[in-house]
């Protein structure tokens, strides 16, 4: 019935494919039902400030976008969760890699709001980044000033994976979604150590029969959250409607074994039916608003007034001196910076 609707509605039906029916059924839907709650108020009726009419304006919830953002709220309790790494199932049925892998710069510049913000670092992509290049010719100058300009400019890596949410406290209403989640150097290392064996036997904490639950915990030193006290739980296959799924010991191996067809069918749904998609945060060129924006940015760090609301910036000189370390996955930044999930438009 809905989707008869829907085509009706959109009267394009033959120039949709089938994934834009379905965002577009699921936002007609969506809208349908808003109609119909608006629909049920009487105008002319006494409405109380408590009406679903002012629903907008409510605080959304920080995963609304399908981003995982544990923020620290008790600085004496932190952050405390269980969750469970997702491997990557395409849409098509294949295994992907884990996480995606991604550079960013954050422009502190609180003088020009209008162009602070994160920027992927061109070297997602290729060789040559000018915001890397700037950064390291700064940070090496002699003039302190300069250095401290870098900090303006600094890069981080991140990783981005998919996880179901098993508890967490803080945010009773993300239990049993599956959102993609941000994390740094340390919780990747810790994940590294899982699978080369550092404490126990090698794990690939991602596996559905083997993985394990992660026990995040966030806790306040100074000005960054710290997670050095999260931990993976012990090996445990995953939970399915709050329920462990049913797996088999493998003779051989002596490894778990999904053979159960429901358990499987539950499984696949649940990781098909997400509402989120990794391949979203895949690093991207630069766009020409971007590259409007790094050129001023530049010109700025190079002492050059430079007039934003004019697009009319030339580009400082590439040819300048630097000297870029080998390994520059993450610098000028705390690894534990966890206001890196934690500002309003940072999609730049």
């Amino acid at each position: 019935m809905y989707i008869r609707e829907y085509i009706q509605y959109t009267k394009c039906f033959k120039a949709l494919s089938v994934l834009e029916c379905f965002q577009g059924l699921k936002a007609y839907k969506k809208n349908e039902k808003a109609m119909k709650e608006i629909e049920n108020v009487d105008i002319f009726d006494s409405i109380d400030a408590q009406s679903e009419t002012l629903g907008f304006l409510e605080k959304k919830s920080g995963a609304m976008d399908g981003i995982y953002r544990p923020k620290i709220t008790d600085k004496k309790k932190g952050y405390v969760a269980t969750i469970r790494f997702l491997p990557n199932l395409s849409r098509d049925g294949k295994v992907l890699q884990s996480a995606i892998e991604k550079h960013q710069h954050y422009v502190d510049f609180k003088n020009h709001p209008e162009l602070a913000g994160y920027y992927d670092c061109a070297k997602n992509l290729t060789d040559k980044c000018d915001m890397c290049t700037m950064y390291w010719k700064l940070h090496n100058s002699k003039n302190a000033t300069e250095v401290e300009k870098a900090e303006l400019i600094s890069r981080s890596t991140k990783y981005y994976s998919y996880i179901l949410v098993i508890e967490d406290e803080q945010n009773r209403e993300l239990e049993g979604k599956i959102l993609i989640y941000p994390y740094g150097y340390k919780i990747k290392e810790k994940i590294k150590d899982q699978k080369d064996g550092i404490s126990g036997d090698p794990c690939n904490v991602f596996d559905l029969a083997n993985g394990k639950n992660f026990k995040l915990v966030m806790k306040q030193l100074g000005e960054y959250p710290n997670y050095d006290s999260s931990t993976f739980m012990d090996v445990s296959p995953i939970m399915v409607q709050g329920r462990k799924v049913p797996v088999e010991v493998d003779e051989k191996t002596g490894k778990n074994k999904i053979t159960n067809a429901k358990a499987k069918k539950m499984i696949t749904d649940m990781l098909m039916e997400r509402t989120v998609n990794l391949e979203d945060h895949i690093a991207k060129e630069w766009t020409s608003e971007d590259r409007y924006k790094i050129t001023q940015i530049l010109e700025i760090l190079s002492g050059n007034d430079v007039n934003v609301s004019q697009r009319t910036a030339s580009r400082p000189d590439s040819g300048v001196s630097t000297k870029e370390p080998d390994d520059e996955a993450t610098f000028g930044e705390n690894d534990d910076a966890g206001d890196f999930f934690e500002l309003d438009g940072d999609e730049n």
